[in-house]
């Protein structure tokens, strides 16, 4: 008799409690993007000398990356932002046509240094291209463009992607006749620009006062919001 007074109870008790509707929500994506010129240039360059031994290879190429840092150092570009990125030697080898079961015969060895350098300056680029080509520079393998510090660069982008989200979460709820209600949680997405683009240049075809235009980077950032809804 208890029990059946006890569940009758709590029964009474559950069915006086109110019942709560789950809470509406509506869930947005915004994009922010921030652009500004650049600041810092990076571009490596490359000394080769070929010679009958190996030590003259190295003392060759040795001689070519100092006049190199020379030119460098000439157009204000301090040690620390300059930086090695690999020395090598290897054999040459004469191939034999006429008779393929004989090994290739060494004629002689190729030694090469290559730097990266950093440029404050990008609009001197042009003229320090100039500098290596005469200092005896055989191959520019790359030259990218970028801002040192993205920080103010990603929350501006930060910023227009969080107002990108809340514009289209109002014409949402507008156009569905609703009305929007606090912000439940704000996630940052991926952030970055876009991949520099590599280029790969012989000194020796390159002309004097080449033209180097920087352009702009741009900074991507994404944003993903919940509001609730009324």
């Amino acid at each position: 008799m208890k029990i059946i007074k006890f569940l009758m109870f709590l029964s009474f008790v559950l069915c006086a409690l109110p019942v709560q509707a789950g809470e509406r929500t509506i869930s947005v994506d915004g994009h922010g993007v921030a652009a500004a010129k650049p600041d810092t240039a990076e571009l490596r360059v490359s000394v080769i000398a070929d010679e009958a031994t190996a030590a003259a290879a190295m003392a060759g190429v040795s001689v070519k990356a100092g006049t190199v840092l020379k030119a460098l150092a000439a157009h204000g570009i301090a040690g620390k932002d300059i930086q090695t990125g690999s020395i090598s030697l290897n054999p040459l080898y004469q191939r034999n046509q006429g008779n393929q079961g004989q090994q290739p015969k060494v004629i002689g060895y190729r030694a090469s240094v290559d730097n990266r350098v950093r440029l404050g300056q990008p609009d001197g680029l042009g003229k320090v291209i100039d500098a290596l080509t005469k200092a005896g520079a055989d191959r520019l393998d790359s030259i990218r463009f970028l801002v040192a510090d993205t920080k103010p660069l990603q929350a501006a982008a930060r910023a227009s992607a969080v107002k990108d989200a809340m514009a289209t979460a109002k014409q949402l709820v507008d156009a569905a006749g609703i009305k929007l209600g606090e912000i439940v949680s704000i996630t940052d997405g991926a952030s970055g620009g876009p991949v520099p683009q590599q280029r790969m240049m012989s000194f020796q075809s390159a002309e004097t006062n080449v033209p180097v235009m920087p352009g702009e980077i741009n900074v991507q950032v994404r944003v993903h919001m919940i509001f609730a809804i009324k």
